[in-house]
């Protein structure tokens, strides 16, 4: 079960650096980071936690388990290790399906939808320079 749990959480989507993630205690699990993550990539992308949440977005909007179902804030906090919720564990060439090895396609599908549906009348950022930032 704890295995699972642990790929599930490794799959999860806001996809995010280690380096960013805000980590309590070993007694006290994961907390959201407070400030904006930056994905690495060819075109880093911008990933501002706190904007999301502060409309109301839950945390398994974009964290899920292996089946995609939602993984709760209290469940997030439980692990004590952020790199559990890479959404590379998973999706990566391993992946059996075809259409989910790719993160860069995964986090493009899933944002850009979302933030062209919007959430509760709010819309997100739908050109590049939105959520890409300039590498320094």
């Amino acid at each position: 079960m704890q295995k699972k749990i642990a790929l599930a959480a490794a799959i999860a989507l806001a996809l995010f650096t280690t380096s960013h993630l805000a980590t309590g205690s070993a007694t006290e699990g994961l907390t959201a980071p407070t400030e904006d993550l930056v994905i690495d990539g060819k075109k880093p992308a911008r990933f501002p936690h706190s904007t999301h949440l502060a409309i109301g977005i839950a945390c398994g909007t974009c964290h899920h388990d292996g089946e995609h179902q939602e993984l709760s804030a209290e469940t997030i906090g439980t692990l004590n290790d952020a790199t559990a919720l890479r959404c590379i564990n998973c999706h990566n060439p391993d992946h059996p399906d075809k259409n989910m090895q790719n993160p860069k396609d995964i986090f493009h599908a899933r944002c850009k939808e979302c933030h062209k549906a919007g959430y509760e009348g709010k819309n997100g950022p739908t050109k590049c320079t939105g959520c890409h930032v300039e590498k320094n």
